[in-house]
């Protein structure tokens, strides 16, 4: 298994660069040209879309799921990534100490991130027909918690007061990609400064 793992990696590794080509030499040809054409362009557009990208797609979400469950592959990836090395015994205390730092961080940057998510705040203008004792400024404060992302259009829905927007907050505006990206280059950055910091 090991040595599968291994091949696997490199397949991960070596076929990057050639999706970088794919990628980029689609949106220089046009991705919609290139998907009706019925030429090289389109060999090249199914090829890659089929094989080159599914292919690294199955392997990327079979190496996650391997960095997960096994301790030896993990312990093997992740150091080189995050560039952690523990060449004696000050560096492995330093390095617990760095994690430590990382990890305390982290949750309090999702305790913000999800504070920002849950709460809305609204300040907005109704019709005259609608002010309360002549007043037709109105401030609302919400709290929502999903589950499950709700769809835009049921959201909509909901929405049945005429108004006028001043000032509207409903919560954060970034995908969750985005911020699990962001969390992941936040925990290498943290770690390798915390790292750096306490060595000096």
């Amino acid at each position: 298994m090991k040595k599968y793992d291994s091949i696997l990696l490199k397949v991960f590794l070596y076929e990057l660069p050639i999706l970088m080509v794919y990628f980029i030499s689609l949106f220089a040809f046009g991705l919609e040209t290139a998907a009706q054409s019925n030429g090289y362009a389109k060999v090249w557009y199914d090829f890659g879309g089929c094989y080159i990208f599914g292919s690294w797609m199955i392997v990327s979400t079979y190496l996650s799921f391997r960095l997960m469950v096994s301790e030896v592959f993990r312990e093997k990836v992740l150091t080189k990534m995050t560039f952690l090395k523990e060449r004696d015994e000050r560096e492995v205390i330093l390095t617990g100490q760095a994690a430590k730092n990382t990890m305390l961080t982290t949750i309090a940057i999702l305790i913000f991130l999800f504070c920002l998510s849950c709460f809305q705040v609204s300040v907005y203008h109704v019709p005259p027909e609608q002010a309360v004792d002549g007043k037709n400024r109105v401030l609302t404060l919400g709290l929502t918690f999903n589950l499950l992302e709700e769809s835009s259009q049921h959201k909509n829905s909901q929405e049945e007061v005429e108004k006028e927007d001043i000032v509207s907050y409903t919560g954060l505006h970034i995908s969750s990609s985005t911020v699990i990206l962001g969390l992941i280059g936040w925990q290498i950055i943290s770690y390798n400064y915390s790292m750096h910091h306490a060595i000096k």
